[in-house]
């Protein structure tokens, strides 16, 4: 599992888990588009996923295609008096200025 989950992003996808009634499980996945060419999308539950990352009693899941597109993808989640938001980083990615979209690096 090479995908970070900082511990305040784990606890609000356990938050999040647990108001759909499923507790300590979440998937994630890549969609095209936002303000950059990925952004990644939460729902409750496995989906059929293989588990991406593991922190303070959530699992992440994502389909066995993407698995490898999280690895060194650091996931966070920070709050403010506006709201709150994941935010993400990572060598392999390139963040775009509204944090939470992004595109890969070119080798």
């Amino acid at each position: 599992m090479g995908t970070i989950l900082t511990s305040n992003a784990a606890l609000e996808l356990m938050r999040q888990s647990a108001v759909a009634g499923i507790p300590g499980e979440m998937h994630a996945e890549l969609v095209s588009g936002g303000c950059s060419d990925y952004a990644i999308v939460f729902k409750a539950g496995r989906h059929s996923g293989e588990p991406i990352s593991r922190e303070s009693g959530v699992t992440l899941y994502s389909n066995a295609e993407q698995v490898g597109l999280f690895a060194g993808i650091v996931i966070d989640y920070q709050e403010s008096l506006s709201g709150g938001g994941f935010f993400l980083s990572g060598k392999s990615i390139d963040v775009s200025s509204c944090g939470n979209c992004f595109s890969f690096k070119a080798d």
